[in-house]
């Protein structure tokens, strides 16, 4: 026993991280079911297992299989990638600080996106919450699972001089500017609209996206191919959108932003979809842990601020909201003219 079991230890770490490594490049949708979770929940389990034979049996194989997990933990990891940026600049509370590039300051437009889910607050309950998303003064607030009369409390106090909002289904798009407009999409999973901010007009689109499977029982066939097929059904979704997006809209190209709540993690290759031609304002200049879901234990990345070219993100971070069990995402852009 002590020769095959720390044998038997480093063979399993090495499977798994073959699988692993396999799994999140190629990222088929039979495999949903494994890369719904983040890469370095795997490199953990993989980590303890090598360690354990070099731990309790000095196995000298086992030092490679952990510098391999490690390497796969920092490098492949969404969330070490942003923790790499705690230096950047994030917004603050207040009003949206103009940024600075080579000396020259340039005005900023600041972009929040949440998924408010708590549709049981009393109206009390609703302006007190609010109040937290008005401390940061957005520019555009993009909300998900949200209800039309909590949507107008919510609207009431974070503009309350001026301002405008839409609500589709359980959708909302507000702007302190005004929202103009409106093409439906037959999915009903996003919400399209154009605003006009500052003399500017944005193309907005409101994703929410189907509902994460959360069955976790991976030894079922069933899972797996409820995986496979609810992350087909969510790339439909988004490619619906990108359609509406081009064929609906005038020409020449105004900026657009696309955010919400998409049920898929930074890996899930829907996001290759947007990321052809917009982009991920986390991903870019994003700083502090990068998940947004759950709020108590942010587990996975969900929510996304998308944006053409024309809108250069500066700073983004992820802010509390209690009543959400989501976290909120802030982000400051420059409008390239």
């Amino acid at each position: 026993m002590r020769h095959w079991l720390p044998r038997l230890l480093i063979v399993a770490s090495l499977v798994l991280h073959v699988i692993t490594v396999a799994s999140y490049v190629r990222q088929p949708d039979m495999m949903a079911a494994f890369t719904v979770y983040p890469i370095w929940m795997w490199s953990i389990l993989g980590l303890s297992l090598a360690a354990a034979a070099f731990l309790f049996w000095r196995a000298q194989l086992s030092l490679l299989m952990i510098i391999l997990w490690l390497l796969i933990a920092l490098t492949q990891s969404d969330e070490s990638h942003a923790l790499s940026n705690l230096g950047n600049e994030i917004p603050e509370p207040g009003q949206r600080a103009p940024y600075q590039i080579h000396q020259t300051e340039y005005p900023t437009i600041r972009i929040c996106t949440l998924n408010w889910g708590a549709i049981e607050l009393s109206s009390d309950d609703v302006r007190k919450q609010a109040k937290l998303i008005a401390d940061f003064e957005p520019d555009i607030l993009f909300m998900q699972e949200v209800t039309e009369w909590h949507a107008g409390i919510i609207a009431d106090i974070v503009y309350p001089r001026k301002g405008d909002f839409r609500i589709t289904g359980r959708s909302a798009i507000m702007t302190r500017g005004q929202v103009g407009e409106i093409i439906l999409n037959p999915m009903k999973h996003s919400q399209h609209a154009t605003i006009k901010l500052d003399g500017q007009a944005i193309d907005c689109v409101n994703f929410q996206l189907k509902s994460a499977i959360t069955d976790m029982r991976m030894w079922q066939p069933s899972c797996w191919k409820k995986h496979a097929a609810n992350r087909k059904t969510q790339r439909k979704q988004v490619n619906l959108s990108l359609t509406i997006l081009k064929d609906g809209y005038s020409v020449p190209r105004r900026p657009v932003v696309a955010a919400g709540d998409f049920n898929a993690p930074a890996s899930d290759p829907l996001h290759d979809l947007l990321r052809r031609n917009f982009i991920d304002s986390f991903s870019e200049v994003g700083s502090g842990w990068a998940n947004t879901w759950h709020r108590r234990i942010p587990f996975q990345r969900i929510d996304y601020i998308y944006t053409s070219p024309e809108l250069k993100p500066v700073r983004s971070c992820n802010v509390v909201i209690p009543a959400s069990d989501h976290l909120m995402v802030v982000s400051d852009f420059i409008l390239l003219r």
